[in-house]
């Protein structure tokens, strides 16, 4: 490079140009250590996504129903719909609140409900597992939005002991397919129908007859109540109304709303596991990074001190490691999401009586893809701080 003396020196992008050429054009000569720290942020990046697209699931299996102008009452004292009080009278006032959505022929679009959970069996193992049974009318199907709709058989009649059962329900235990016969409570069930609707949580249940759910139970009340508004907008009137009646002790919630709080342990055991055990991943694959590092600016030191002699700037060799050290991550991020996106994007999981599919969103992408840059840049820092204030004089006399 002995022209160099002869030209006026480079720019500072010029210089940084020639030192990261000349860093990335010695990679295959460190080939082992750079493939250790490029695997490692792969694995760090797929790890991170898969557990996060498994969160995100959950969130999608929630919110693909959504309807704003939904509505769910649950007695005051109560989690969930399962232990809830409300007789017919209650019911006549709820019916007369403000903002309640009605039918042509004028009914009010209320549904009181029954709901238990009932023993099954699972596919997956054969062990005993709990699915959802709620007891309705055709009020509900009314309600709910036109992706709810029977794809085999049909719904269930009144005053009879049938069944319709979600796909996801179908899915997750045995003796649930058009036409089979379950004990529920004691009780013969029919299944009649099979219903779908895009997945979503409304796919895990059974529904029946509510009376007849209601008597098996033995149950001479319903156990919460939802209903349709006529807008998302009527949500706030409709609440302050029921809750400020001295005749009703209850809770009102939009229905996505009760749901995100049902799972909502889940979801922030999804979040907290992927962050935590990605971020312990990342310190080592930091570790990994900074080790490379470390032997490639060793490596070159001559060449660094011979840049530097002849006027490259300090600044320009810490910027070609930082690149160098990006080289490394990059790659590995892109393994990690290829990784992540093939082998859990749509996978099905079953917890805790629920199926979704994981789901790999563009936010979550872009988090494992910034972790891996972390990494890099992280990484590469201490050993970029070095190569730049290496001593020229010193750095000559290396083997």
């Amino acid at each position: 490079m002995g022209w160099l003396a002869d030209e006026p020196p480079m720019n500072l992008l010029g210089q940084i140009w020639t030192t990261t050429k000349l860093a990335l054009e010695a990679l295959p000569q460190r080939i082992g250590p750079a493939l250790v720290t490029v695997l490692g942020v792969a694995v760090v990046v797929a790890v991170m996504v898969s557990i996060l697209a498994i969160g995100s699931g959950v969130r999608h299996f929630i919110d693909v129903n959504d309807q704003p102008a939904r509505a769910v009452i649950l007695s005051a004292a109560t989690p969930s719909e399962y232990a809830g009080s409300f007789d017919a009278g209650q019911i006549a006032i709820i019916e007369s609140a403000p903002g309640i959505k009605r039918l042509p022929d004028g009914r009010p679009m209320v549904q009181p409900t029954s709901a238990a959970l009932v023993l099954l069996t699972r596919k997956a193992d054969g062990v005993p597992g709990y699915g959802f049974l709620r007891g309705a009318s055709p009020m509900m199907l009314a309600m709910s939005k036109s992706s709810l709709h029977i794809v085999a058989g049909r719904l269930y009649r009144s005053g009879l002991r049938e069944l319709v059962v979600g796909r996801g329900e179908q899915e997750i235990f045995r003796g649930l397919d058009l036409g089979d016969q379950v004990m529920l409570h004691g009780a013969p069930w029919r299944v009649v129908g099979v219903y779908e609707d895009e997945g979503g949580i409304d796919e895990t249940a059974m529904a029946g007859d509510v009376d007849m759910v209601r008597a098996d139970i033995g149950s001479p009340t319903y156990q919460s109540v939802q209903v349709m508004l006529n807008s998302a907008a009527d949500f706030g009137r409709f609440r302050d109304a029921l809750m400020s009646n001295p005749q009703l002790n209850v809770q009102v919630k939009r229905l996505t709303d009760y749901y995100r709080g049902q799972m909502g342990q889940l979801l922030t055991l999804f979040d907290f596991v992927g962050y935590f055990v990605g971020g312990l991943m990342a310190i080592g694959a930091i570790c990994g990074a900074v080790t490379t590092l470390y032997a490639a600016v060793d490596a070159r030191a001559r060449e660094i001190a011979t840049l530097r002699a002849i006027g490259f700037s300090g600044s320009a060799v810490v910027a070609s490691v930082m690149l160098e050290a990006l080289a490394l991550a990059i790659p590995g991020a892109l393994i990690g999401l290829a990784i992540a996106f093939f082998a859990f994007n749509g996978h099905s999981i079953t917890t805790g009586g629920v199926i979704f599919a994981a789901t790999v969103t563009w936010p979550i992408a872009i988090i494992g893809a910034a972790t891996a840059i972390s990494i890099g840049l992280v990484g590469g820092l201490l050993p970029a701080v070095r190569a730049g204030r290496m001593p020229v004089a010193e750095a000559l006399r290396a083997t």
